[in-house]
């Protein structure tokens, strides 16, 4: 499993020794009532919602926004450390349904060939373990860059989302079919990967609920889409990390870009 410094939306990174952490986007009311503040959290660790420990760090948030039905919300709010997770105080004006959109800026790290091998092969990137063992690099010192890139629907109130089943134009994406504040447990849900605007075919992709749930996996057709059941109402968030080998004139190798999804599928 992956051992290196893992940067993390709000302001940290997590110092992970034995296993790659997930990035994310929560909230504690998924549904207030319009005009009534909702507290989104933002946490790393390997059992969503739960959270590992951290240590703060500069320049970590590229992007914080809330998109609504006619584009930027233009709704602004700071991030602030909150026991184990970083926290911001968000007001949706309107009734409706709201997408939160969170980039964390890239860090590059280096690992030694092994280390990079079990690191992919834990997150189901198989097609990067063949790569390099054809080119003859599965014992090579590698440099990867990485970036993540989460999103968090809410709604408040009535009014239509399908606004949230719209790309936001970030370099690596979950593109949801259908409007996920209106999934409730029993209902499948549609997902799109997209990667610089273009859909992301093969890629593994899986479904987790809060708590010990359980994971769902699924690989993306060549529209780059993936269905889930999702099997029971609370927080479920869709994760993916795609990566991509960058130019030889680069003293990188390799750019991953961790994409989450997280939603709140309501009770029949």
């Amino acid at each position: 499993m992956r051992q290196t410094l893992i940067a993390l939306v709000a302001a940290i990174v997590c110092t992970a020794p034995l296993a790659a952490h997930d990035f994310w986007l929560a909230a504690e009311n998924w549904s207030p009532a319009p005009g009534a503040p909702v507290t989104v959290t933002a946490g790393i660790g390997e059992l969503f919602p739960t959270r590992t420990t951290f240590r703060t760090r500069d320049n970590w948030l590229a992007d914080w926004r809330v998109i609504d039905a006619s584009g930027d919300a233009g709704i602004k709010s700071n991030f602030r450390t909150k026991d184990l997770v970083m926290a911001t105080d968000v007001t949706l004006p309107a009734s409706g349904a709201y997408l939160g959109v969170a980039v964390v800026s890239a860090q590059t790290i280096e690992m030694k060939g092994p280390e990079f091998t079990d690191y992919l092969k834990e997150e189901g990137l198989d097609q990067i373990v063949e790569a390099r063992r054809a080119a003859g690099e599965t014992d090579k010192t590698t440099k990867e860059r990485y970036a993540r890139y989460a999103k968090i629907a809410l709604r408040t109130g009535g009014g239509s989302g399908a606004h949230l089943s719209r790309p936001v134009g970030l370099k690596a994406e979950f593109v949801p079919a259908t409007d996920p504040t209106a999934v409730r447990a029993g209902d499948p849900i549609t997902v799109q990967l997209l990667a610089d605007g273009k859909p992301v075919a093969n890629a593994t992709v899986a479904a987790v609920t809060a708590g010990a749930g359980g994971i769902q996996k699924a690989t993306t057709d060549a529209s780059g889409r993936a269905t889930f059941k999702v099997d029971r109402e609370g927080a479920w968030l869709i994760k993916t990390i795609h990566m991509v080998r960058l130019a030889p004139s680069t003293d990188v190798e390799w750019e991953s870009y961790w994409v989450t999804l997280a939603f709140h599928a309501a009770s029949r």
